[in-house]
């Protein structure tokens, strides 16, 4: 499979021996921003004399440009990221920017409709475009803020995979994809079928090789690569039986060349399910590794088995875990119940823990751990109805830590909108000073404002630090019978917002977080035809 970038007066040499534009073999799909374009025409986008030819107005509109068609001169002039375009149709000359263009095929009226060159429209308006001959498929990315990248590799996980699962976005889930830079290189790995692919790019992604790694445990939980140089994965496996005597967690230590030198099994810790409804976050710092994720409890008295948040110290040069407060994981001291997603950061020798929670308390909530006591619970946002109900209209989103703050990203449905008739949910900023005290010291930043009757909701959101005063914020806005869009923006350790909210047309991270490498930005998406790369420069 080979991709080749479309210039304006070079033909696509894969296409060139096609002469019959109807056969259904000539046909081109053609992808936007990552989303397919079914244009209305009875003549579906076609190959002619090597060039792919599209209905005009399917082709602007997909693009998101300033369309206008003169009927009495037979002119298209077209708008996008500042550049101008005009062309005639039947005629090979066009402009660009107030400069004459030739094209070596023009637009041309068929089956009543007016066919331009994707080409040139395309890179006319400063797009980036990608030919599959294989697949006959054209992909166009509008964004300039973003370098796209194209890997003749497709991987193994999709990565449309954000969600809060079923119906109601009640809770989260583990990724299953990591990216990840280390040894001069650009890595991304993945869970599937019970391994660990590890694929190997260089920074240009010209160069491609795979380490395969068998599972410890028959779960998949999370990756981390530490500050001691080594990677840590979390496995686990099921206790339906509720056996103390079963290992439910394996948090497994490996070098860099994925060779294992390390290895601690957990049991007895009142699981049957471990990462249940919830995702798994984990930091490191000085030879201490931790690890904070939920599970499903053993049964209790009521009959029922109850979910609740778990986290572990692991002394990564013993391999084993470190004693805290009470030193019951049954009623752990930064017990959250339930807790639909997870985040951990330390903070010199601090723990922090934020999470999402419906019962006990029924909030998002930060708390602090100090030499194993926890110091302080903070409610961040508070949520109407009754203890237990697992629907809050909140997702969590991310946490990190700045100077002075501790900086959480969510959203939620109110209070905008009317909370439980409202499936609305606007972005916020919270900040929490460090030395806070109670839930008065919050601080919360709305950064959109989405009325329930917009039809526009924020269902995905990350955070990620490029300096202790500068975060990047990356969210994606669903809109009724539109496709999502992907907007970013920076803040500062205060929860202010340094450079506006900008959209950036190019499909959304999903289920993993964005890797940072100084001010740039990566993720990518991947399907049958590649992986797409993204690299967003923030400062």
């Amino acid at each position: 499979m080979i991709f080749t970038t479309f210039s304006i007066g070079h033909q696509v040499a894969e296409a060139s021996s096609i002469v019959d534009i109807d056969w259904e073999e000539n046909v081109v799909s053609v992808f936007v921003n990552g989303e397919e374009v079914l244009f209305d025409s009875p003549q579906p986008p076609y190959v002619k004399d090597g060039y792919t030819l599209v209905p005009f107005r399917g082709i602007f509109d997909a693009l998101d440009a300033t369309l206008s068609w003169d009927e009495k001169t037979k002119t298209i002039t077209g708008q996008l990221n500042g550049r101008k375009i005009t062309l005639r149709l039947n005629e090979k000359a066009a402009m660009v920017n107030g400069e004459k263009v030739r094209l070596d095929v023009p637009a041309i009226s068929k089956y009543g409709r007016v066919f331009v060159p994707l080409r040139f429209i395309s890179e006319g308006l400063g797009c980036q475009v990608f030919w599959n001959a294989s697949n006959r498929t054209v992909h166009i990315f509008s964004s300039q803020e973003v370098k796209v990248t194209y890997i003749p590799t497709n991987l193994n996980v999709e990565t449309n995979d954000y969600r809060y699962d079923n119906c109601y976005g009640n809770y989260s889930a583990v990724s299953d994809r990591y990216m990840f830079a280390d040894k001069g290189k650009i890595h991304i790995l993945e869970n599937d079928n019970e391994k660990l692919y590890i694929h190997h790019f260089d920074l240009a992604f010209r160069s491609h090789q795979q380490t395969i790694v068998p599972m410890d445990l028959p779960i998949f939980g999370g990756f981390h690569v530490s500050d001691d140089g080594y990677y840590y994965v979390v496995y686990g496996a099921e206790n339906y039986s509720e056996l103390d005597s079963k290992d439910v967690f394996s948090i497994v230590k490996y070098n860099k060349e994925w060779k294992e030198v390390g290895k601690l099994r957990i049991r007895n810790v009142y699981v049957t399910q471990p990462f249940r409804a919830s995702n798994l976050e984990m930091d490191s710092r000085n030879g201490v590794l931790v690890v904070h994720t939920a599970r499903l409890r053993y049964t209790s008295d009521d009959g029922k088995r109850h979910q609740s948040n778990i986290s572990f110290l692991i002394d990564t040069k013993s391999m084993t875990l470190l004693p805290r407060e009470a030193g019951s994981y049954q009623w752990p001291n930064n017990h959250v119940s339930h807790s639909f997603a997870t985040f951990v950061r330390f903070d010199g020798d601090r723990v922090v823990y934020v999470d999402h929670g419906d019962a006990y308390p029924r909030s998002i909530v930060l708390q602090t751990e100090d030499n194993g006591m926890i110091t302080s619970e903070i409610n961040i946002l508070r949520f109407p109805g009754k203890v237990g109900d697992n629907y809050t209209g909140a997702r969590l989103g991310g946490f990190e830590v700045a100077t002075s703050n501790y900086v959480v990203v969510g959203s939620s449905v109110y209070p905008k909108n009317s909370y439980g008739l409202s499936e609305t949910k606007n972005l916020f900023v919270a900040t929490v000073p460090k030395d806070a005290e109670d839930d008065t010291a919050v601080k919360i930043n709305w950064l959109t404002d989405f009325s329930s009757s917009s039809r526009k909701s924020v269902e995905e959101m990350h955070v990620r630090k490029i300096n202790d005063d500068r975060f990047l914020l990356i969210w994606r806005v669903d809109e009724e019978d539109r496709p999502s869009s992907t907007f970013y923006a920076v803040i500062d350790g205060e929860g202010r917002v340094v450079k506006e909210p900008k959209k950036i047309s190019i499909p959304s991270p999903g289920n993993m977080h964005p890797l940072i490498i100084g001010n740039d930005v990566y993720w990518y998406s991947s399907s049958y035809v590649g992986t797409f790369i993204y690299k967003l420069h923030a400062e």
